[in-house]
């Protein structure tokens, strides 16, 4: 019963981290912040992390990774294997029931501001669960002749970006985040189809 209280304790401690970290980034987030989130006493922070706020910036990050990695394995797995379009719109719907994951301001701001080694770690993670997906889908469907010959490395970046810019983004759109994200995704692939 007393693991369970802890155990209860320390993830809403990492949700609330996560839900700052993800709104305003490593640097805008303070110990303070999270503890006035959780109505609790900012010491009392450091028994759910004893390396402060940079240890909990990491916990919260690989964790959110792992998640997006199992969340887009399994959302592409369920799709056609042979139709990269599918794939694509699987993908994305993943990503678009998730908070947003803001990978400019990870990259420009926040990988920074921490040690060398967590954000060599934290790059590792997100690369794993983001581009490692992308990328394999890219491939295969190289391989197979549906697309061009095209970089998957870079086409996995373009896609994140461009479903970040669509989860970011028109708040007044006449058409929903999923309907934006199809039409993105029409738009990149009308030019890589074989011709």
């Amino acid at each position: 019963m007393v693991q369970s209280i802890v155990s209860d304790s320390h993830e809403r401690v990492l949700n609330a981290a996560e839900r700052l970290f993800s709104e305003r980034g490593y640097t805008a987030v303070k110990l303070r912040d999270i503890a006035d989130a959780l109505g609790i006493r900012q010491a009392s922070l450091y028994h759910h992390a004893p390396g402060g706020k940079e240890q909990l910036f990491v916990d919260v990050t690989e964790r959110s990774m792992e998640r997006h990695r199992v969340g887009m394995e399994q959302a592409i797995s369920q799709s056609r294997p042979d139709d990269l379009r599918e794939q694509l719109r699987a993908a994305a719907r993943w990503l678009l029931s998730q908070p947003p994951i803001n990978l400019s301001r990870m990259n420009l701001s926040d990988m920074p501001a921490i040690a060398p080694s967590h954000a060599q770690r934290l790059k590792a993670a997100a690369a794993r669960a983001l581009l490692a997906p992308l990328e394999a889908i890219y491939q295969a469907a190289i391989d197979r002749g549906e697309i061009r010959s095209v970089y998957p490395h870079l086409m996995a970046g373009m896609f994140l970006s461009v479903i970040e810019g669509v989860q970011q983004g028109a708040p007044h759109a006449p058409v929903s985040k999923q309907e934006m994200a199809d039409d993105v995704i029409d738009i990149l692939l009308k030019g890589m189809y074989q011709r």
